[in-house]
């Protein structure tokens, strides 16, 4: 029985209550840890700053869907952060990550080739800003007894 694996076509993206038709979803962490030496030799590590951010990749018809939610409030940076949810499921394999309290920007504000032949695309980049911080499969990437001693 060959097994029927994840691919881009089987990811759902969710930016707040909303489901986006996405191009390309990435969603990077970037975490500052370090390992340590002693004289050269390899010698544990110690922790350092994290932080996660990503980007989106949409068409003109879901680009103004946002738009029209920064309409709403009154302009694009007015925007507030919300939960992006990506769902990745085949019969045999599935990967849900949560990124929590996203905040977007534009990067590609458009990307036209002038042959034409590919609808037009626009990039929103993303940075994660809640201290829920980012779920993989229901489990928290960062340290929860961390959090709790900083009172988060």
């Amino acid at each position: 029985m060959s097994t029927h694996h994840i691919s881009g076509m089987d990811v759902n993206v969710s930016l707040g209550t909303a489901l986006i038709n996405v191009k390309q979803f990435t969603l990077n962490i970037e975490d500052g840890m370090k390992e340590t030496t002693t004289r050269g030799v390899a010698n544990g590590f110690v922790n350092g700053v994290t932080g996660a951010s990503g980007e989106i990749t949409v068409d003109t018809e879901n680009f103004n869907r946002i738009i029209e939610e920064a309409r709403k409030v009154g302009s694009y940076q007015q925007l507030p952060a919300f939960d992006i949810i990506s769902l990745g499921q085949t019969v045999n394999q599935k990967l849900k990550t949560a990124a929590y309290g996203c905040k977007l920007s534009v990067s590609k504000l458009i990307d036209a080739a002038g042959d034409g032949g590919d609808k037009l695309e626009h990039t929103i980049p993303y940075k994660v800003t809640d201290s829920r911080f980012v779920e993989i499969n229901g489990v928290p990437y960062l340290d929860q007894n961390h959090l709790e001693t900083l009172g988060l």
